[in-house]
């Protein structure tokens, strides 16, 4: 509601002083605003208007008079403001009740730039106050899979999930953060979570992995644990019942004893000697082992059954998690990517506000390509934290076969991402390496963000700086110079509204569809200032363009002679339409289509 406060004063002594002021007559403000526009008023009034000649003698009664008049004046804009406040602070209270429970409610009279981070922040970035593993808990019911290193848990987790997710080889130690899997059945549906090994007291001496790690890793097993409604306990049926088993299952019962656990025989690839192997194993005290071997998946269907039983046993107020899904959403894929130890994981971490991943000085902490699904808002990510991309030649001569794989894990989350965040080092500055992830992001048509981490090395860098960087990194890396840069500090809280930021922003150049009117007039235009090419026999000729789909932008012009186009002219032509339509942070796919 607009009110106008009518300020009332002399008037033949205001005209007097400043006749600019009394001919504007009455001032108009939006809400408790009035009293300092009315003060602006008053000086830019003295300094556009010099004091009557009278005043200027030394009559000392008319300056009394004119600091009578501007007092008056104060006092009463001071008054029709806090009147004015009341009623705005009441409206205020009425319509903000969401902030002023996170405690931003301070009125229209609070600082403009603290409000719109304050409002930033209630984005749906895990609002103040609510923890953020409640956030990103997610709704089905959960299942862990547990057990000491290299029983085979992995390869269970892509058996049950029904997709390979988590890598798998026969050395300890590959998975470290926990990887989530919806699984679905006729029954009711149930996430699935694969876990880092258990290290026992037995396992310390012989483990070569910092003690760091391993404390991570039993810290991430703890934290699924808790979110779980079943417990699959998997151990080894070849090796039999270990000290390791022992002391798991030990703690297993003292921790978690009000959890539904299945015991889990692995291994067992012959039916015939699997109830053999599985004997050895009610020592546990679980009940009925279930003997089952992942690669050949015998016994897979009985261990469905008794997850489905433990779950419904465990978890019967979940058991309305939809059969039908009502709540269908869809995630957009980010993935981040970059060298090794650039800072991945941790901005991964300062996004989600959890320590989702784990976070190591040594560079290929990282193994599986690790999925964290979150909303910000009303929109939908899926942030997956990748293994770091060391040179090919690198890759190819190690005989490291778990870098090997997260290699190839990495590019394949990529091609299945629809935004990539590349991560350079500011201290190093873009490599031939970043040049080569650049190349891979923008051949399968990844919107992308390059993020210039561990800035906050360099404090005394100014933002003039900060356009020179940029400018000579989009100089060395051309093949994406259209991307968008921000500069971030993983450890930092505003590097996660940059980032965020800077998605959304590609996000909508990456599904921006053009009208075809305005396309053909971008088109007419940049075929006047350079003309198709020719030969000696014939000549280029554009009829028209259209935008074929979005994800990446796609634009088919039909031409006389597809032929003539060549790489130049397709990089002027997306130049310009970049020039005259945006689409910064997004690839532009070009066809040359015959009339025909």
């Amino acid at each position: 509601t607009e009110e106008k406060v009518v300020l009332s004063m002399a008037p033949a002594r205001l005209s007097e002083c400043c006749p600019t002021t009394a001919s504007r007559g009455p001032l108009t403000r939006r809400g408790p605003a009035v009293a300092s526009a009315g003060r602006r008023r008053v000086r830019r009034s003295r300094r556009l208007c010099p004091p009557p000649q009278s005043l200027t003698e030394g009559n000392e009664g008319g300056v009394k008079d004119l600091a009578s008049a501007l007092y008056s004046l104060s006092e009463d804009v001071d008054e029709e403001s806090s009147n004015f406040q009341g009623v705005q602070k009441r409206s205020w209270a009425s319509t903000s009740g969401s902030q002023k429970k996170r405690g931003k409610g301070k009125g229209p009279e609070g600082n403009e730039g603290e409000e719109e981070d304050e409002a930033d922040d209630g984005l749906g970035l895990f609002d103040d106050g609510e923890d953020a593993s409640e956030k990103k808990r997610p709704k089905l019911p959960t299942v862990v899979i547990v057990g000491r290193p290299n029983v085979g848990k992995s390869a269970l987790f892509n058996r049950l999930s029904g997709r390979q997710a988590a890598l798998v080889a026969d050395i300890p130690g590959v998975t470290r953060d926990r990887l989530y899997a919806e699984v679905t059945s006729e029954r009711l549906d149930f996430v699935l979570v694969d876990t880092g090994g258990l290290f026992s007291e037995s396992d310390f001496k012989g483990d070569m992995n910092p003690e760091v790690l391993r404390s991570k890793m039993t810290k991430q097993v703890g934290q699924a644990l808790d979110e779980a409604v079943a417990l699959v306990f998997v151990v080894d049926g070849q090796e039999g019942v270990t000290y390791s088993d022992t002391e798991i299952a030990r703690w297993l019962r003292y921790n978690h004893s009000e959890k539904e656990i299945i015991l889990t025989v692995n291994k067992c690839e012959s039916t015939a000697i699997g109830d053999a192997l599985s004997t050895d194993f009610w020592k546990l005290g679980f009940g009925h082992p279930h003997p089952v071997s992942a690669i050949s998946a015998s016994g897979i269907f009985e261990l469905m059954e008794s997850v489905l039983e433990s779950v419904e046993d465990g978890d019967k107020k979940k058991l309305s998690a939809p059969k039908t899904r009502d709540e269908e959403k869809e995630y957009t894929k980010i993935a981040f990517v970059g060298r090794p130890n650039v800072g991945k994981s941790s901005m991964v971490n300062n996004i989600l506000r959890a320590d989702r991943m784990i976070v190591n000085d040594a560079s290929g902490t990282t193994t599986n390509s690790v999925d964290s699904y979150t909303s910000i808002g009303d929109k939908h990510y899926c942030f997956v934290d990748t293994a770091g991309l060391r040179k090919l030649a690198s890759v190819q001569g190690s005989q490291d076969v778990i870098e090997r794989l997260s290699v190839k894990q990495s590019l394949r989350s990529i091609r299945e991402s629809d935004v990539t965040v590349l991560l350079l080092d500011a201290a190093m500055g873009p490599t031939k390496q970043d040049f080569r992830i650049a190349e891979e992001c923008q051949k399968h048509g990844c919107a992308c963000v390059i993020a210039i981490n561990k800035w906050d090395i360099f404090p005394e860098n100014t933002y003039e700086d900060q356009l020179d960087y940029r400018e000579a990194l989009l100089e060395s890396m051309r093949n994406i110079s259209w991307s968008k840069v921000v500069f971030t500090s993983a450890l930092e809280n505003s590097s996660r509204k940059k980032v965020i930021r800077a998605v959304e922003s590609c996000l909508v150049e990456y599904n921006k569809r053009l009208p075809t009117s305005l396309l053909n007039t971008i088109v007419q235009e940049a075929v006047a200032w350079n003309s198709p090419p020719s030969s000696s026999t014939k000549y280029g000729k554009i009829y028209y363009c259209t935008q074929a789909s979005v994800r990446p932008p796609s634009f088919v012009f039909f031409v006389n002679h597809p032929d003539l186009f060549d790489d130049q002219y397709t990089k002027y032509m997306e130049n310009q339409l970049r020039k005259n339509a945006g689409f910064e942070g997004t690839p532009l796919r070009i066809f040359w289509r015959g009339k025909d």
